[in-house]
């Protein structure tokens, strides 16, 4: 029987890779070629998304992929999932994580797939074309409609989710020297690898890594331009992909997190050097931070701590410190407080005693603290590296961690004073679990030495949805990502000046900077 063609309007776009092209694909797969390209396309776009592969898990570092159930019966096929994958791997296309350890962050019941596409399809010449299956774009356009309702309906009582969203349609990123650009890049992290062999805090695999990368730098520097280039095609399609509301094409980039309550949007994830080219109703931005951001917040949650200020998780965490041995008072960390309210409290430029050298915050602080010598060798940021390292790893990782002749005792006792080390070592032992979004089923086991972590990220996220709240009611828009807020130029004066009023009134702490090219004299007659 000869089956009349089916036309369906709505037509999806893929990526055809030089590497495994479509008439490749239909020479392995035959009729499924659409759906098999559609599948090669989603692990290829998942893995762009995924910025830093050098962090995160084991299984995000070797490059692979969470894909749901869901996703592989409906683009692959219930009858045919199971066979194409292993075609897919057994011809080297794709790998399958099968270690069988993998479980969901939230529901320890299920198991996760996870896949990682071949180096190849990273490094060729691709082109988009349309799927020339009207069934399949029938399917295609049914499952996106059924994720938009799911989006509307998680979300409907998010104004600010909402709002976000309504800002980035009206944003755009058009980078028209992109090569340069990227040059800069490589140029900006090239100078922090280098930067990294000094450090005395950087382990060994680390620094083989890096060392590896700088004995190859040619190819280093090709793969990591091409990197670049990529997430910069992914980034300006899933701008379209969100103002055509396609958003089963986005993969979840628009949602709140269930760990710290981050908002997270289509620029969540861009480096630095593309956001100055961001542009808000085709006007350039200008992007406030909030100065020295963790590290205040922590200030902000020890004051807190010490005080009878109505704060939920304040209250939690307090109750379940005095379960400990010994009382709340002997692990307070105030001695943190006191050591540098003045740093925190007061804004401007401060010198050391001689007048020689000239610091801003917290972490030019500490650098100047180990003289000038280290001063004047290292950046502010490998001491917000050395921080944030002492503040968010485990254990195990924690007491490897030196800085010179000092053991990460002494380290400790310098960054937060002896008492605001005790504190720190027991934030890591109480049992906050209840403050992670449970899905259902057991929750797996968390570690506690990420509590630090989702303590400052919840107080981030409300001290940023404040702001947020404020400027939509004021119908400013902007688009966030997490500490910082990219305001329209013609908008950042004033809402440099709300934004320190509001954060002001929550802590005299909390003040923003501008990432601008403004003096300092300048930044101070805002």
């Amino acid at each position: 029987m000869k089956y009349k063609k089916y036309n369906h309007n709505n037509i999806s776009k893929i990526y055809e890779f030089e590497c495994y092209n479509l008439i490749d694909i239909e020479n392995d797969f035959g009729k499924r070629k659409w759906r098999i390209g559609k599948f090669l396309d989603l692990l290829y776009r998942k893995r762009i998304r995924i910025r830093g592969n050098d962090d995160g898990d084991y299984l995000s570092v070797k490059g692979f992929v969470y894909v749901s159930n869901k996703d592989i019966d409906g683009i692959l096929g219930i009858s045919h999932g199971k066979d194409s994958i292993k075609i897919l791997v057994d011809k080297g296309l794709i790998f399958k994580d099968d270690s069988g350890n993998k479980r969901n962050r939230f529901n320890y019941n299920k198991m996760l797939s996870f896949f990682k596409l071949n180096d190849e399809f990273f490094n060729c010449n691709k082109k988009k074309i349309e799927i020339e299956n009207g069934v399949f774009n029938r399917f295609l356009d049914k499952r996106n409609k059924r994720i938009e309702e799911e989006f509307i309906k998680k979300y409907e009582n998010d104004d600010l989710l909402l709002w976000e969203k309504y800002c980035c349609v009206n944003s755009d990123l058009n980078i028209q020297c992109l090569d340069e650009v990227i040059d800069l890049r490589v140029e900006n992290k090239l100078n922090e690898m280098n930067e990294k062999l000094s450090w005395d805090f950087v382990g060994v695999k680390m620094k083989d890594r890096i060392n590896k990368n700088l004995n190859d730098i040619e190819n280093w520097k090709n793969k990591y331009r091409i990197n670049k280039k990529n997430e910069y095609d992914i980034i300006v399609d899933d701008l379209n992909y969100l103002k055509s509301n396609k958003f089963s094409d986005l993969d979840n980039i628009f949602k709140r997190d269930g760990y710290g309550k981050r908002l997270y949007n289509s620029y969540s994830r861009v480096i630095r050097e593309y956001r100055k080219y961001i542009k808000i109703d085709n006007e350039e931005v200008v992007e406030l931070d909030i100065k020295s951001c963790f590290l205040s917040l922590l200030y902000v949650f020890i004051k807190r701590l010490n005080s009878d200020i109505d704060d939920d998780l304040v209250f939690d965490v307090k109750k379940k410190l005095n379960e400990l041995d010994g009382s709340f008072e002997s692990r307070n960390g105030i001695e943190f407080v006191n050591k540098f309210k003045s740093i925190f409290e007061n804004d401007g430029i401060y010198s050391n005693e001689d007048n020689s050298i000239e610091f801003r915050d917290y972490y030019d602080l500490i650098r100047l603290s180990y003289g000038e010598k280290k001063y004047n060798e290292l950046s502010r940021n490998s001491f917000k590296e050395l921080v944030f390292k002492v503040l968010f790893s485990d254990s195990n990782i924690k007491k490897t961690i030196k800085m010179g002749d000092e053991n990460i005792d002494e380290v400790e006792n310098r960054l937060f004073g002896v008492e605001g080390k005790k504190l720190m070592n027991d934030l890591r032992k109480i049992d906050l679990n209840n403050w992670i979004e449970n899905k259902g089923g057991r929750i797996k086991k968390y570690n506690r030495g990420n509590n630090i972590s989702l303590i400052l990220m919840n107080y981030e996220n409300r001290v940023m949805d404040i702001l947020r709240l404020i400027l939509m009611n004021k119908r400013i828009k902007f688009i966030s990502v997490f500490d910082s807020l990219m305001v329209k130029k013609s908008d950042y004066k004033k809402v440099f000046k709300l934004g320190n009023s509001v954060l002001s009134d929550i802590d005299k702490s909390l003040k923003f900077s501008v990432k601008t090219d403004l003096s300092w004299e300048e930044i101070k007659t805002i």
